[in-house]
């Protein structure tokens, strides 16, 4: 997908912001929510898009990634695209 003027497009579940989605997403999440580290796409860590991140978002993470769980949703893990659903979180800086 090309960028639109104006919108940060997002992978959901890039916490890291690396281009791919794995392990080192869920230990982001992790950070952002305990160490209080920061995100340039607070989207990007809401796996279930439900409006907020939390330890559900680093659980549906991994399950996706080890247990065959539902894929993050959408734009989910492998498209770059908007957010779909209106909510607080933003998303400043996208992900690749």
């Amino acid at each position: 997908h090309t960028d639109l003027p104006g919108v940060a497009l997002f992978r959901r579940g890039d916490a890291n912001a690396d281009g791919s989605v794995n392990v080192a997403d869920a230990v982001a999440i992790g950070g952002v929510l305990f160490l209080g580290e920061s995100s340039g796409c607070e989207d990007a860590l809401d796996c279930d898009d439900d409006g907020t991140v939390g330890v559900p978002d680093v659980l549906s993470l991994l399950s996706y990634l080890f247990a065959a769980g539902a894929e993050p949703s959408s734009p989910g893990p492998r498209v770059r695209w908007f957010d779909p659903t209106p909510d607080s979180l933003g998303c400043g800086e996208g992900t690749p």
